[in-house]
């Protein structure tokens, strides 16, 4: 320990892993705070020193989620967080991967943030927005095409439950995805994700067609929200297999929007990502309630359960980096 370089850790590089990928799916897996960020670099590790990863799998992102962000605020996605709370979010995201990667010696994911309709319905609100997330570790952001005010999670109705609303399309590509993809255009690793919301409000065939305009723009990734059946995702997937960009599928666990499947099942369709943006929270809050409800009613959580140390306080404090930081003031203190 010590040294120069003590501090320097890598962070796989978006452009780099995308241009690799060949006919490879990356996969996006959303984090809620620093805590999920972290286990997510130790379990995707552990499963490449296991030779677990499957060939088909190309790279993992850290996805940094509109929806994630308001939950924490314990509110529900639609349109309450501000760009300050985005930004913060990632930068909370990015330092607990650069601590993760300080402690595997293992480069961190790259990062991707939701910035929901950019926070403002002007170019250089985009434009702020992109330099506030790129400066805090992102190295993509999606942008989406829903009205910016009162907007919401692709996968439910509107604000109002009634159905979402849209900008046009010209609107989307001048005001959003152009600035976007300006900023982008001078940085050396950063991409835009262009989103569509147009299947719940215009049909398939819009969806489409704005996807096409929004790659046309220069968007590198295109995500067609929440398909409502088999015909229509591999409709999205073929749409855009044979394009120079990569084409995104939204998982949702338990959602009735789009048919779930498993990376492996997008990579056959011809997806170029497989997003799993909310799952860690479905799994965390299924186990909270369990947990709630055992203690709740008076019982005991530990009757009965896997006692193994990795699976409880110490497991946690491992991968949270007590460890890490002990070493760190052992070292410094001269106790090395």
């Amino acid at each position: 320990m010590g040294g120069k370089n003590m501090w320097r850790v890598g962070r796989q590089s978006l452009k780099e892993m995308v241009d690799k990928r060949g006919d490879r799916i990356l996969v996006a897996i959303g984090v809620a705070n620093g805590a999920e960020a972290r286990q997510l670099h130790h379990s995707i590790y552990s499963l490449y020193e296991q030779n677990a990863v499957p060939d088909y799998i190309g790279g993992f992102f850290t996805y940094v989620s509109g929806y994630l962000c308001a939950a924490n605020y314990g509110l529900p996605d639609m349109g309450y967080i501000l760009r300050s709370e985005i930004a913060q979010q990632t930068n909370i995201i990015e330092q607990a991967t650069w601590m993760a990667a300080l402690d595997t010696g293992k480069p961190a994911f790259p990062i991707g943030v939701d910035i929901d309709t950019g926070y403002g319905n002007e170019p250089s609100s985009i434009v702020l927005t992109c330099r506030q997330v790129h400066k805090q570790g992102a190295q993509y952001v999606q942008i989406e095409d829903q009205f910016a005010i009162n907007k919401s999670c692709g996968h439910m109705a509107g604000s109002e439950g009634t159905g979402k609303a849209l900008v046009s399309a010209e609107e989307m590509i001048g005001v959003r995805i152009r600035p976007a993809v300006s900023y982008a255009a001078s940085q050396e690793d950063f991409m835009v994700m262009a989103r569509t919301d147009a299947i719940a409000t215009e049909g398939i065939d819009e969806a489409i067609r704005r996807g096409h305009m929004y790659v046309e723009t220069g968007a590198g990734m295109i995500f067609i929200e929440a398909p409502e059946n088999e015909e229509q995702l591999e409709r999205v997937a073929r749409e855009f297999k044979d394009l120079p960009v990569l084409s995104l599928a939204n998982m949702i666990e338990g959602s009735p929007k789009t048919p779930y499947k498993s990376p492996y099942e997008l990579n056959k369709m011809g997806f170029g990502i497989a997003l799993y943006c909310i799952g860690p929270l479905l799994a965390g809050r299924a186990a909270q309630q369990r947990y709630f409800n055992i203690v709740g009613s008076g019982g005991s959580v530990m009757a009965g359960a896997d006692m193994r140390p990795e699976r409880w306080f110490d497991g946690f404090n491992k991968v949270i980096g007590r460890e890490q930081t002990e070493a760190w003031n052992r070292f410094f203190e001269g106790d090395s």
